[in-house]
């Protein structure tokens, strides 16, 4: 995958880990930002929250007169659509193609839909260990399955990939003669990512990022969300100090500890975020790190 994908798919790139999301305990539901990495941290948790609504699909199919390949089919539509769809804003095109395979295999999709620019795919482990998955040629870096030995290990993998710009895009699944897993595979178009900003631009280009730049483009950022009427709330910088937030100055950071309206996540994800924060962010994120596991911030939580 690469950067011109959403952030949320490029933060499981860079880590594929995640600071756990919470809600407000009153009014409008919102998504928790303590460490927000490229504005992208939301993903790795629903892609673990659907995996584990499918692992429950993939148990009740195994109920008396239920096709086990129709309930993995549906499950996996349902992940693959809410992942590229709903949690990082692209589309899926055209007529998805679904097959239980064992070994390694390869599917090239057909009729290229006006538009798409992406393959989405997604797998579930039926017995044995996850495969390895190429679209056109390069490793996807999505969630995985089916570790043997580990009942732990969720039972399905997704990810969203560019297509070749031209020509057949292939999938390739590369797996031991004895894993049996499902796949379920589309077209699909990414989501439309802003670039960053000539602010930001200028606030990155020697890689290090000061105070007074980390509060100019916070304040870009919440003024994009105005002007798209998804105002956030403000937010003070906050320091953490013998186990406790403060907004004195004491301690270790500062940070902005903040949340979004749930309806305004693709106008973050997607434009102000992006454009005018998400590099300061990183960088700043980077040289100064948070403590593990901190209380939750007053503010957010």
């Amino acid at each position: 995958m690469n950067d011109d994908i959403s952030p949320r798919l490029t933060a499981m790139r860079d880590a594929l880990v995640a600071d756990v999301t919470s809600t407000r305990a009153t009014g409008p539901e919102r998504h928790r930002r303590r460490r927000p990495t490229r504005g992208a941290v939301i993903a790795v948790v629903v892609a673990f929250l659907v995996g584990g609504g499918l692992t429950g699909g993939l148990t009740a199919a195994a109920l008396p007169g239920s096709d086990p390949d129709v309930a993995v089919q549906s499950s996996l539509a349902t992940t693959a659509r809410y992942m590229v769809e709903d949690a990082n804003h692209g589309r899926i095109l055209g007529k998805p193609t679904f097959r239980v395979v064992r070994g390694a295999t390869s599917l090239t999709p057909s009729d290229r839909p006006a538009g798409a620019d992406s393959v989405a795919v997604a797998w579930a482990c039926l017995d044995g260990d996850t495969p390895t998955v190429e679209v056109a040629g390069r490793p996807t870096v999505g969630s995985v399955c089916g570790r043997r030995g580990d009942p732990t290990s969720e039972a399905t993998g997704w990810s969203l990939s560019p297509a070749a710009s031209t020509g057949a895009t292939a999938v390739t699944f590369s797996a031991g003669d004895t894993d049996r897993y499902a796949v379920w595979v589309s077209w699909a178009q990414a989501p439309r990512i802003a670039a960053p900003s000539a602010q930001q631009r200028a606030e990155t280009t020697d890689g290090i990022v000061s105070l007074d730049e980390y509060r100019t483009a916070f304040n870009r950022l919440l003024a994009c969300q105005a002007q798209a009427g998804q105002a956030m709330d403000d937010v003070p910088l906050t320091w953490y100090a013998d186990g406790l937030w403060n907004r004195s100055g004491r301690g270790t950071g500062p940070w902005y500890l903040y949340a979004t309206p749930s309806t305004g996540s693709e106008v973050f994800d997607t434009q102000c975020y992006p454009r005018e924060f998400g590099a300061v962010d990183a960088i700043w994120q980077d040289e100064h790190p948070q403590p593990e596991d901190p209380p939750v911030d007053p503010a957010v939580g």
